[in-house]
């Protein structure tokens, strides 16, 4: 899948409840084989007005805090776990539910293979649960590697006995 191709598919996604209340997905912005991609959780309220990808107030933040490390944030790709503003619940936004993130998991899948990242930044809870079963207070600057040809640690389902099982599902048919 190309680029454009994924634009165009994530622009008609309607695989998750979010597509309703969301204003439009917000595809990742993807620089071909970058050293980063920076992954968070949700676009917000600017992002889902906008299409892109942090140009509210958490990108913003993003910006300043790449500065600070002299990283190029015009050689990273950006992007999120889910492409659609989850709704707000007491003036909050919440956060996606796994069902929401099962379905939106083929395009950062895709995302990543156009990608082809050297690292990937998890930014924040979500993000992170993908990747591993340790929160952020244990995991904060820690390096680890992930097969990406692996299912994502939060999605996988718990057998009898509670070991994980990878559900190793076709994207396609989720």
């Amino acid at each position: 899948m190309t680029l454009e191709e994924l634009s165009r598919a994530v622009a008609q996604c309607q695989r998750c409840p979010l597509r309703m209340t969301a204003t439009q997905p917000v595809p990742d912005l993807i620089v071909p084989d970058c050293e980063y991609f920076l992954l968070g959780e949700a676009p917000g309220r600017d992002e889902d007005k906008a299409g892109t990808p942090f140009v509210g107030a958490a990108g913003k933040r993003l910006n300043v805090l790449v500065a600070l490390t002299g990283i190029d944030l015009n050689k990273c790709s950006v992007g999120n776990v889910v492409r659609c503003r989850p709704p707000s619940v007491d003036r909050k936004q919440r956060e996606p539910r796994k069902a929401e993130i099962r379905a939106c998991i083929v395009w950062l899948r895709r995302a990543l293979a156009i990608a082809q990242p050297k690292t990937i930044i998890t930014l924040g809870r979500i993000p992170l649960s993908l990747f591993s079963r340790y929160g952020i207070k244990q995991m904060h600057g820690t390096q680890f590697e992930f097969d990406l040809d692996e299912e994502f640690i939060c999605l996988r389902t718990k057998k009898k006995g509670g070991k994980d099982e990878d559900t190793k599902a076709n994207p396609d048919n989720l």
